[in-house]
């Protein structure tokens, strides 16, 4: 019995050696390319690599692979009776800050992916959704109160304002919405345009209206070039022909709720906020 194990062993160390790749490679370098070919029966019959955890409510089975980033070292201020605020500090302080909503049930890490970007823009500050979700402990969704949610993200800033001693303007706010967030960035828009002079939505579900930007003074949309952005795209042309400053964005090469990873996110996000950024309630006083 040991001569058959020891006699299979040697085979499928022959048979990696063969392929050009050492067992050191095979095992601790998930990202070096792996040649496809057939072994032999020894190597097919070892036991199979163990799967790594999964970060539940991240993906699923059917769900496209997303690119890991690093999460965001935030900064958690204390809310009281609401969720702690997430908040990463501009590069270099100013009055201008980004809110970020994440999509239904969405990842909060998600800004992982643009950190630089974000931060070079101003203080990024992160919502959690008002409502748990059910299915996945520690994630959260959006409710429909979207004068509560006006209330938060006021709030919100005057309580960082006073925890990290920064002067954010709370009429100064980039709205970032994504998914689920955009719907909601768009009721914001539509009904409290004054709070939000510019708005970015981030693969919007159904195509956003222009006639609920009509006090925005800059609109970005974008969505990723995998998934169906006919409405995004449609949306934004809306928005043109209606008279407003607004912009498409495709990402490349990724699907629904995927920024490319950090090198590519950054790259992406940033292109997006360059064109918001400039667009400020002084210089577009005539739109």
């Amino acid at each position: 019995m040991r001569a058959r194990v020891a006699l299979a062993a040697s085979v499928a160390f022959a048979a990696f050696a063969a392929l050009g790749v050492s067992v050191a490679t095979r095992v601790g370098r998930a990202d070096t390319p792996v040649p496809v070919a057939s072994v032999s029966a020894a190597v097919s019959a070892a036991p199979p690599a163990p799967t790594p955890p999964t970060d539940p409510g991240s993906s699923t089975p059917d769900a496209p692979p997303h690119l890991l980033v690093t999460p965001p070292n935030y900064t958690l201020v204390d809310a009281g009776w609401d969720r702690p605020i997430r908040v990463l500090p501009a590069a270099t302080p100013g009055p201008r800050v980004l809110v970020y909503l994440h999509g239904y049930c969405g990842d909060v890490n998600a800004p992982g992916a643009f950190v630089p970007a974000a931060t070079a823009h101003g203080t990024l500050i992160v919502l959690l959704g008002d409502q748990p979700c059910k299915d996945k402990p520690g994630r959260f969704k959006w409710s429909q109160d979207i004068h509560g949610l006006d209330e938060r993200i006021k709030r919100a800033v005057r309580l960082v304002n006073r925890a990290l001693k920064l002067e954010l303007d709370p009429k100064d706010i980039t709205l970032f919405g994504y998914s689920q967030g955009a719907l909601r960035a768009e009721s914001l828009a539509r009904y409290y345009s004054k709070h939000y002079p510019r708005v970015i939505l981030g693969g919007p579900p159904r195509r956003p209206k222009p006639e609920h930007f009509t006090g925005v003074h800059v609109i970005a949309v974008f969505g990723g070039e995998k998934e169906d952005t006919h409405d995004m795209l449609g949306g934004a042309q809306d928005m043109i022909a209606a008279g407003e400053r607004a912009r498409f964005f495709l990402l490349p090469g990724v699907d629904h709720g995927d920024f490319g990873g950090e090198i590519e996110g950054n790259r992406s996000l940033q292109e997006v906020l360059d064109f918001v950024s400039p667009a400020t309630p002084e210089t577009n006083a005539e739109h």
